[in-house]
């Protein structure tokens, strides 16, 4: 079996703790926290853990693409304007997804990247891309697939502990 870097192993790590704090929030959400919003994102708490998941699987690809030295995939070239119709287009075609859906798609989603990452080496570590301004892989698996759930995942426990605190309006009894 091929092993990949220390540097490899700890990025990897990172992401899957990451992952595994937001999938235990999520377990202990009730349907009305998951159905909620979350004011910071304009979207319900349900369809940010989708986005979540989903994008390990669109940055993984522009990871991907960054270690085999292909040119890196339209989803890395969006303008603001494209990323915003896209994500429009994610949070209705997520809004029908149960907890369940999402937990399982984390944890499935984390696993297939997180055991990606632990396999890259010092030299994949350090590619570039034509059209990444210099960013190497392991900066864009910091940056992204390390920062992409961290913020989405602070948003979504801020929102939920703020309704918690407000009150009842917030059960997480269901």
């Amino acid at each position: 079996m091929f092993e990949g870097s220390q540097q490899a192993a700890t990025l990897a790590s990172r992401f899957r703790a990451e992952n595994a704090a937001l999938a235990a929030f999520v377990a202990e959400l009730s349907e009305r926290e998951w159905a909620m919003d979350c004011p910071s994102e304009g979207r319900s708490i349900g369809v940010v853990v989708g986005h979540i998941t989903e994008g390990h699987l669109v940055i993984g690809a522009i990871i991907r693409a960054m270690v085999a030295g292909r040119p890196l995939p339209v989803q890395a070239r969006r303008t603001e304007e494209q990323g915003a119709s896209f994500n429009a287009r994610q949070a209705r075609h997520l809004a029908t997804r149960t907890r369940e859906d999402g937990l399982r798609m984390l944890r499935s989603n984390t696993t297939r990247i997180g055991r990606f990452i632990e396999r890259l080496d010092d030299a994949d570590l350090q590619r570039t891309a034509p059209g990444a301004d210099g960013v190497t892989v392991a900066d864009a698996i910091e940056r992204a697939l390390l920062g992409h759930p961290r913020s989405h995942g602070d948003a979504v426990r801020s929102a939920v502990l703020r309704a918690r605190a407000v009150g009842p309006a917030a059960d997480s009894a269901g």
